[in-house]
């Protein structure tokens, strides 16, 4: 598969809007697990972890990370989440680096160096290195402005986030890659668990079957399950059925269709598996969950 359509094959999702691509996602467990599946995306991320202890995957670097403390994503690495804890809660920051530069600034080829692997920034981010406290202190700010929204509050998105970069290089928390240093993404098995769920992100709206997605990248069935649990630690249905699930939940947040139509229209062909599935997820039914979060009065 060539790049053009391999890109095609990140999640599709929307982080923000096209003035301002910048979301804030907020996440909270009361039991051990799983808070954050295995995805990948262009956008680049902060997760802020505001309670508990969670182990964080990123290609195949893995990270012990306890309350007060920060993680950073690259766009395009594959990430997923699991609790230490009983109650574990984090506050994730996506954005476009379009919010803060574009072709013709000075500053673009800092963010392409990033988003190129010629620039590694520093991942683990602890409260006790001064430096590193100064970017998680930076990071809660831009969550107090993302949550309370008030007038003003894109211009200390932008300012926020050029303060962090700024820190980040004027403190060294960056390393310069050599020239043939090869990312783990750049593997054959990263590669193809990318293209494994660029299948799922495509096709979760309908049947799926585990020859369709084995012919995708020629496995028999039986090994496909075997790489995706050895990659993953998750078994590939229940990652099909939790994408699905983050599918309907945004469906029920955004907009009026009814319960039975967003269960179909992620997939499912059963409301009351739908219902079951969604419930041990979110913790709650669909129908409470859109009492919770509906944006329709």
């Amino acid at each position: 598969m060539d790049d053009l359509n391999f890109e095609k094959l990140k999640e599709h999702k929307q982080h923000g809007e096209n003035m301002l691509p910048i979301a804030l996602y907020t996440v909270t467990h009361y039991e051990t697990g799983q808070i954050l599946p295995y995805h990948w995306h262009n956008e680049l991320e902060f997760i802020y972890l505001s309670n508990g202890e969670a182990v964080f995957t990123i290609d195949n670097e893995v990270f012990t990370v306890q309350a007060g403390e920060c993680i950073f994503v690259n766009g395009g690495q594959i990430h997923s989440g699991f609790s230490k804890t009983t109650d574990c809660a984090y506050f994730s920051v996506v954005f476009n680096t379009e919010l803060l530069t574009h072709s013709f600034d000075a500053c673009r080829e800092y963010f392409d160096g990033i988003k190129m692997g010629k620039l590694k920034i520093c991942t683990h981010f602890k409260s006790v290195a001064p430096s590193q406290n100064k970017i998680i202190c930076e990071i809660k700010v831009i969550i107090e402005e993302l949550t309370a929204k008030n007038i003003g509050y894109e211009l200390a998105l932008k300012s926020k986030l050029l303060s962090i970069f700024n820190i980040l290089f004027r403190e060294n928390l960056y390393t310069l890659m050599s020239e043939n240093h090869n990312s783990p993404l750049q593997s054959k098995k990263y590669h193809t668990l990318k293209k494994i769920m660029g299948y799922i992100y495509q096709n979760y709206d309908k049947k799926i079957k585990l020859t369709d997605i084995g012919a995708s990248v020629s496995f028999t069935p039986q090994y496909l399950c075997k790489f995706f649990k050895e990659m993953t630690d998750t078994s590939i249905a229940v990652y099909i059925n939790h994408y699905r699930i983050e599918a309907a939940s945004a469906l029920l947040k955004t907009s009026t269709l009814s319960i039975t139509d967003i269960a179909l229209e992620c997939g499912f062909d059963n409301l009351s598996y739908f219902n079951r599935v969604f419930k041990k997820q979110m913790e709650c039914t669909p129908t409470v969950f859109r009492l919770r979060h509906t944006l329709y009065k």
